[in-house]
């Protein structure tokens, strides 16, 4: 035990006056009494006794002298050691990334679950002294700042749960240090991997503690996976890992809805990557490939694979249309089909081109439709030569497309409530696009040999931009990122939409008038559903960790020094009792009350 004011123990020269006070305090009171002789033999022996007996019978002053001695070693402040933490201010960065959720057999529990154990024991050593929590996701952010009220650091903290982000715990330090720029303090990490040379110290002003979490290291992930189409059949190709010290058996399976399309069992060499060729898969319209291997990382067992979301669709043409146009849609697939009539059956990765047609004709797909004719759905007056000049909705058909240079001679005036104009002269509609029973419609109601269109470059373009937006609704979303924000465009006649899982257990709901949908947090195969009147659409997306998540080794425990040229003097604060002392005698001085109340004495 130590002392910071230990010249207050000068003061126990008052103990000694307590004493004096006790020994020359008024003893008798004067009575009348019938006789004196029984008196003057206890005199006479309470004069012999010794000075210092005559004190062992004062239960009061024992008590006061016990209290007026705490009170003194109360004011000379003792303490037992240091506190562990310096400074008025403490920022903790806690990684929050896939490989986080890895379980420790030693501690039968997840690094994640791990961190948060040892943030909690920090915050029971804190001295009164303000925290920040940094979340080390893609982009950090911060949990809460400046907070001194331990219950809620350990509410808050107890919330958090995995991102299944790459960690970007550089960023997470460079935030720490901006809060504790100028303020004494430390910075402590809690990651599974960091290295020092991670850490910029150039403008490092305060110590920074690095607590690495976890020791496993067998794993076995799947790194790539990925099906093709060629003249032999639907390939695929998968490339496993092996992070272990010895050979390890990859049994893998790849499936669909729940169905086995194949399986097969490799032998991978310690840190060996391995390309494992897939051929003759059946259509499917995705591929789940799973590695059976029980390990104590599992976000990183399974991989999905879409076939076809970059290849072109086929083009289908029905009936006569402008020469122009045809020509231009040679430059974007190689499948176009042209047919008097439509076929009864129905391709997925089709898009319908028709001029002259009425609704009744239209297409159960993606259409993009000439010139329309009367019909049920849509009403259609006689063609019209344009008056007022094109009015243009800014809209994604018209990227890098100048329809002000585009000459249009006459058009069709046609009313159909459930497309949105985009291009207008007055009140005359000139080209629509929206949902029509579920699919994407674009309808010009103008002939092509009715403009000049052709001469201008702007019409492959326009074919191009119309092509995306049809083949949109039947693509596949892809792969994105956990909690990544994801562009998408929405049918204009949905009424509700939602992300379901695998299982079609539905995680969220999404809000239709945004151009965007964030993806769910865990890993796994993920369907967008809109539901319109009469009809639903399904698009597909996954969601995966990223490929640095796949690794699992662990750095070790360090700690950096402020630089000398930035440093911020951060004292020590060392761990003081006084206030148990002061406490201790207030209770002795309620027990010294109630023996002076009563009257005890020993």
């Amino acid at each position: 035990m130590n002392f910071i004011t230990p010249i207050f123990f000068l003061l126990t020269v008052f103990l000694l006056a307590v004493i004096l006070f006790y020994l020359f305090r008024k003893q008798y009171d004067r009575q009348v009494i019938p006789s004196t002789l029984l008196w003057q033999q206890v005199m006479q022996e309470w004069q012999a006794t010794k000075w210092w007996k005559k004190l062992q019978n004062h239960l009061l002053l024992y008590l006061q002298l016990f209290i007026l001695l705490l009170l003194i070693v109360a004011l000379t402040r003792p303490f037992l050691g240091m506190n562990v933490l310096s400074g008025e201010h403490i920022v903790i960065v806690l990684d929050t990334s896939a490989s986080m959720t890895v379980v420790e057999e030693a501690d039968e529990t997840t690094r994640f679950t791990i961190a948060k154990g040892e943030m909690e024991e920090l915050i029971d050593q804190l001295d009164q002294q303000m925290l920040t929590v940094i979340l080390a996701e893609e982009v950090p952010t911060i949990l809460f700042s400046n907070e001194t009220d331990p219950n809620v650091m350990k509410s808050k903290i107890n919330e958090v749960t995995p991102s299944y982000q790459h960690g970007n715990v550089e960023k997470a330090i460079d935030l720490g240090i901006q809060i504790l720029s100028g303020t004494s303090g430390e910075i402590h990490v809690y990651s599974d991997l960091v290295r020092k040379e991670q850490v910029n110290t150039n403008y490092l002003q305060n110590k920074l503690v690095v607590h690495s979490i976890g020791t496993s290291k067998e794993n076995l992930s799947l790194h790539t996976f990925g099906v093709s189409q060629h003249t032999d059949g639907i390939n695929g190709l998968l490339t496993v890992y092996n992070e272990s010290e010895e050979e390890q058996l990859a049994r893998i399976t790849i499936e669909c809805d729940g169905q086995v399309l194949t399986s097969f069992q490799e032998l991978i060499g310690p840190g060996k990557l391995v390309q494992l060729p897939i051929s003759d898969l059946p259509v499917k319209p995705y591929y789940k490939a799973v590695l059976n291997y029980e390990d104590n990382y599992v976000v990183d067992n399974t991989l999905f694979a879409f076939l076809g979301e970059n290849t072109s669709p086929t083009i289908h043409v029905v009936g006569e249309i402008n020469s122009f146009t045809a020509r231009a849609l040679n430059y974007f697939t190689t499948d176009l089909i042209q047919s008097d009539n439509l076929s009864n059956e129905t391709d997925e990765n089709v898009i319908y081109i028709l001029e002259d047609a009425p609704d009744n004709e239209w297409p159960n797909g993606p259409a993009l439709i000439f010139s329309p004719t009367d019909g049920e759905s849509i009403h259609i007056k006689d063609k019209e030569n344009l008056q007022d000049p094109v009015q243009i909705i800014e809209d994604t058909l018209f990227q890098y497309v100048d329809m002000e240079q585009v000459y249009i001679q006459s058009s069709k005036p046609y009313v159909m409530r459930e497309l949105e104009t985009i291009l207008a002269s007055g009140e005359m509609p000139l080209i629509s696009k929206g949902y029509y029973k579920g699919n994407p419609i674009i309808l010009v109601g103008f002939n092509i040999s009715d403009t000049d269109w052709p001469l201008h470059s702007s019409f492959p373009i326009f074919l191009y931009n119309a092509i995306n937006f049809l083949t949109e609704k039947q693509q596949f979303l892809g792969y994105v990122k956990p909690s990544e924000k994801l562009p998408v465009s929405h049918d204009s006649q949905a009424t509700n939409g939602v992300i379901v899982n695998e299982t079609d257990q539905e995680v969220m709901n999404v809000n239709l008038d945004e151009s965007f949908i964030q993806a769910p947090r865990i890993p796994g195969l993920y369907k967008l559903i809109e539901e319109t009147e009469g009809s639903k659409s399904e698009r597909l997306f996954t969601v995966a960790i990223d490929t640095e998540e796949k690794y699992i080794h662990t750095g070790t425990s360090f700690i950096v020094e402020a630089n000398e040229e930035n440093a911020i003097n951060s004292e020590e604060k060392p761990n003081e009792i006084w206030h148990w002392l002061v406490l201790v005698a207030f209770v002795v001085l309620l027990i010294e009350w109630e023996v002076y109340r009563r009257g005890i004495t020993i």
